[in-house]
């Protein structure tokens, strides 16, 4: 039962994102803002290595406050020690979009890869 809510919870590893992801480590700082419930740091690292590829990784669970609340976000910033203009944030949820919005960051809607991995390629071009 237990593998069973963990192979629901994490789903499917979308490799493509996670190899550009590890791409993208030498260029810029990544980071996770997740929902979350407790156990999944380990479980995702265990699947996904994340800690290789992200820091910080902010899980809601341990934050004490979920997207889209604007303290989420705030508490994401302060551990990346970035300024809202300079982040990017990419959710697979409007709300979680506007979320970020609230706090100054430019969020994108993720539909699908190519068009994320454009939208990354063009934010970090814009300086």
């Amino acid at each position: 039962m237990r593998a069973d809510f963990w192979d629901a919870y994490c789903g499917t590893g979308n490799t493509e994102l996670i190899d550009y992801a590890r791409s993208l480590k030498s260029r810029v700082g990544l980071a996770i803002l997740s929902n979350s419930a407790a156990g999944a740091r380990e479980e995702e690292e265990r699947r996904y290595g994340f800690s290789k590829i992200f820091d910080p990784i902010c899980y809601s669970h341990e934050q004490g406050v979920n997207k889209p609340d604007p303290q989420a976000y705030l508490a994401a910033l302060r551990r990346l020690d970035a300024d809202p203009a300079d982040v990017l944030f990419i959710d697979d949820h409007q709300v979680s979009i506007d979320g970020a919005a609230a706090v100054g960051i430019r969020g994108i809607l993720h539909r699908d890869n190519a068009t994320t991995i454009a939208a990354i390629e063009r934010f970090l071009a814009r300086d």
